[in-house]
């Protein structure tokens, strides 16, 4: 959906300054988007950028105050000559002196190469950057945010979402101008004006509009921008207006003044709307999954306290049956904090993109390691509250969650049951979803959702994560046999 949208973007990019020291890393993602957990090296990168701008800005400010010093020091010979022309041996032979020794050292001033030091740090971690694949990724997941729970974008832009403020500090234009290419290019033309209204009006409530002047969107080119989202949906007046004020900027704009008449024309005649990209499907089902409305079946909803083995005598365990036919069970506070923050340490540098499926955005570890005490820790939390003996080569993933993260839980489809431990909580979205059970389960740090894959009615799925840093643990019950030889579970 994207790709042909940032073709569009880089080729625009292509003039910016380093541009082509960039492209050599181009090939390459950094997984920011589909895991905050890589997001931090990012921030860590941010922060030296700033210093090594600092220290260039001091190089900078203290190679112009001798600039300035040199200009008082010729100006002030120049006066004095100037003032008392004539054969004076005094102000003879300063003059001399000044141009045959001064001179030649203001020469060298100009020459000086500056920020030799800074520029040479900047070149050198180029290959730490977001690459154009980071890019991609993180408009997919802005755009799959929008559409799956249907956002609008001055909240977005402002910093709220779904009626509640994250962030005071707002998109500006350039950020707005992405997303209205982006919803330009899958003709989602009245989405695509309103996130290029918004650049618009951010770029006019700008203190320093100059700062612009250094990036790839310039005032004109958002107006460009908006003559065809406008004309993309019949608009014709709009675009005429926004073309007018286009060759305002620039009289010899070719392209908007063939434009200015076709639009002129267009406007005379019957308007066809074009029919606008569908959704990818799988975007389309979450929208549907996540927008439901699960109604707390209150009287079908049981809690209990387990003490059946010798563990849970001394530590009962709160267990909730949020589904009695179904067998979909809650366990609350299994996993204290040390417990949780122990499997995420094990986790960490375990971290990779996995390729389980087209529709998912997170890093995952594979924890199979039942040496390790905190894996042994969970294999018998599990034993416990389930009763089945676990298989010590079981393997267990961790994941991480990143914009708009999600796991595809189907893919443990086929299992006896799927445990899911959430080792966070999280503000909004992240939830686990039983449609046809009208089960929403939200993040609970510390907390264990259990249910036996025994029909359709446990399909489930997982909604967006919209703020947050999302940590789950899921473990697909294949090979968890009762000593017996016979599948017994307690729950």
């Amino acid at each position: 959906m994207v790709k042909l949208c940032l073709f569009f973007l880089f080729l625009m990019a292509a003039v910016c300054l380093q541009a082509g020291a960039q492209l050599q890393y181009e090939a390459k993602s950094h997984d920011i988007t589909i895991s905050l957990e890589s997001l931090l090296p990012m921030i860590k990168l941010k922060e030296a950028y700033v210093n090594n701008f600092k220290s260039y800005e001091e190089a900078l400010k203290i190679h112009l105050k001798q600039v300035h010093l040199a200009i008082k020091h010729a100006e002030d010979l120049l006066s004095a000559l100037t003032a008392k022309p004539g054969h004076n041996l005094w102000h003879q032979f300063r003059l001399i002196r000044h141009m045959y020794w001064d001179w030649p050292q203001y020469f060298k001033l100009m020459q000086k190469v500056l920020g030799s030091k800074e520029i040479a740090m900047s070149q050198s971690r180029l290959h730490e950057q977001p690459t154009g694949i980071d890019f991609e990724e993180a408009l997919g997941a802005i755009y799959k945010l929008q559409t799956v729970y249907s956002l609008d974008p001055g909240d977005m832009a402002g910093g709220i979402l779904r009626g509640k403020r994250y962030s005071r500090k707002k998109w500006g234009p350039s950020e707005c101008f992405m997303f209205g290419l982006v919803n330009l290019y899958i003709k989602h033309y009245e989405t695509a004006e309103y996130w290029l209204e918004l650049a618009l009006f951010y770029y006019d409530a700008h203190r320093n509009q100059k700062q612009f002047d250094t990036m790839v969107m310039k005032y004109i080119t958002i107006l460009e921008m908006l003559v065809e989202a406008t004309k993309g949906f019949g608009r014709f007046s709009a675009s005429i207006e926004h073309a007018h004020e286009v060759l305002s900027i620039q009289p010899d704009n070719q392209y908007m003044l063939k434009q200015l008449s076709k639009l002129q024309l267009l406007e005379s005649q019957p308007f066809k709307r074009s029919q606008p990209e569908e959704d990818v499907l799988h975007l389309h089902n979450l929208k549907t999954l996540c927008a439901m409305s699960y109604p707390r079946k209150v009287n079908d909803v049981h809690c209990r306290y387990l003490r059946s083995t010798p563990f849970l005598q001394l530590a009962p365990i709160r267990q909730e049956n949020l589904d009695n036919e179904a067998h979909v069970y809650l366990y609350h506070d299994l996993f204290n904090h040390e417990e949780i923050e122990a499997l995420k340490s094990l986790a960490r540098p375990r971290l990779k993109r996995q390729k389980i499926s087209s529709n998912f955005t997170c890093k995952i570890a594979q924890l199979s390691n039942s040496a390790q005490d905190i894996i042994r820790t969970v294999n018998r939390r599990i034993q416990d509250v389930s009763g089945m003996d676990m298989n010590e080569k079981e393997v267990l993933q961790v994941v991480n969650y990143g914009i708009a993260g999600r796991y595809d839980l189907d893919d443990s489809a086929g299992s006896a049951a799927t445990a899911l431990i959430f080792m966070s909580n999280v503000q909004q979205g992240g939830e686990t979803v039983f449609p046809f059970l009208s089960l929403r389960v939200k993040p609970q740090k510390g907390s264990l959702l259990l249910w036996r894959n025994t029909d359709w009615s446990v399909l489930h799925n997982s909604c967006p994560l919209i703020i947050g840093n999302m940590w789950g643990e899921l473990i697909s019950l294949y090979t968890y046999m009762h000593r017996l030889g016979i599948l017994k579970l307690k729950f």
